[in-house]
C-alpha cells in the first residue's frame, strides 16, 4: 500500500501520543509497585502491538497525513527562503514586520484552549497561506519597481515627438522604418504605463493584506468571532486569485528580465 509519508513518521506519531505515554507510565509504575517483571513485558507487548496496529492502519495513516499536511502548509520558511534574494530590502521590512505579527500565534500569552479550538487551527492555516501569498506579491512589486526605475518615460515620448515630426520630411524608405520605431515605442509606453498601474493595485493589495492580518490575528488571539474572522481571510483570499494574475502578467513583460528588449532600428538623425 503507497503512503504519502515513510512508515517512521506514522510510528513517531503513534509513540509521541500522550495517551501512549500515560499507558507506558501505568505499565511502569504497576510493576514497580507490584514487584511483577512479567506487567514489564506485557505491557512491551502490547506497545509492540498497538504501534504496529496504527503503523498499518490506512485511516490512521490519513490522519497523520493530514496532521503533517498542516504543518507543512504552515511552514513558509522554505518558500521565503527560496524567494527572499528576488525581494528589494524595504519589502524586506514590511514582511519582516508582518511575519512577526503571525508568530504573536504562537506565543504563550495564547492558551491552550484557544490553540485547540478548530476555527483557530484552521485560521491559523489560512493566516499561512496569506502570508505565503504576501511574500509572492512582494517578489512581483520588486520586479514591477526595478522595471520602471530603468525606463524613462519622458525620454521616449520626446522620441516619439522627434520621429514624428522627422517623417515629413524623410525619404519614403526612411518614412517606413521612422514609422517602426514609433510604433515599438509607443508600444513601449503603453508597458511602462500598464506596468505603473499594476504594480500600484499589487502595493494596494499589500496594504490590505497588512490590515486583515492585524485584525484577524487579534481576533483569533481573543477568540472573538472567529467564525467571521474565517470569513473575512477567506474573502480575501477569494481576491488574490485576480491579484495572481496581475503578477502573473510581468512575465510578458521582457523588459522586466532583459531591460529594454525591443530593438530599435538605428537611425542617424537628419
Amino acid at each position: 500500500m503507497s503512503k504519502r509519508n515513510p512508515w517512521s513518521a506514522y510510528l513517531k506519531h503513534a509513540f509521541q501520543n500522550w495517551y501512549n505515554y500515560i499507558a507506558m507510565g501505568l505499565a511502569v509504575g504497576l510493576a514497580l509497585i507490584l514487584k511483577q517483571e512479567g506487567i514489564i513485558y506485557i505491557g512491551t507487548a502490547a506497545e509492540l502491538l498497538y504501534l504496529y496496529m496504527c503503523v498499518s492502519n490506512p485511516r490512521y495513516q490519513r490522519y497523520v497525513d493530514s496532521l503533517l499536511n498542516e504543518e507543512d502548509e504552515l511552514d513558509i520558511e522554505p518558500l521565503r527562503l527560496q524567494l527572499w534574494p528576488l525581494i528589494n530590502s524595504e519589502l524586506k521590512l514590511r514582511y519582516g514586520k508582518l511575519a512577526a505579527l503571525t508568530q504573536k500565534l504562537d506565543q504563550k500569552d495564547v492558551s491552550a484552549v484557544i490553540k485547540r479550538d478548530p476555527f483557530f487551527r484552521e485560521n491559523q492555516r489560512k493566516i499561512a497561506v496569506l502570508l505565503a501569498n504576501y511574500l509572492k506579491i512582494t517578489v512581483a512589486v520588486t520586479r514591477y519597481q526595478t522595471y520602471l526605475a530603468d525606463v524613462d518615460p519622458t525620454e521616449i515620448e520626446e522620441n516619439i515627438a522627434r520621429l514624428e515630426k522627422e517623417i515629413p520630411e524623410a525619404a519614403e524608405r526612411i518614412q517606413a522604418i521612422k514609422q517602426k520605431n514609433i510604433e515599438i515605442l509607443q508600444k513601449r509606453m503603453e508597458k511602462l504605463v500598464k506596468a505603473k498601474a499594476n504594480c500600484e493595485y499589487l502595493l494596494a493589495q499589500m496594504e490590505t493584506i497588512e490590515d486583515t492580518m492585524k485584525l484577524v490575528i487579534d481576533q483569533a488571539i481573543t477568540l472573538s468571532d472567529p467564525k467571521g474572522m474565517g470569513v473575512q481571510i477567506d474573502t480575501l483570499l477569494m481576491n488574490l486569485q485576480e491579484t495572481e494574475l496581475v503578477a502573473a502578467e510581468m512575465e510578458t513583460f521582457s523588459e522586466l528580465e532583459e531591460g529594454l528588449s525591443d530593438e530599435i532600428f538605428p537611425l542617424e538623425r537628419e
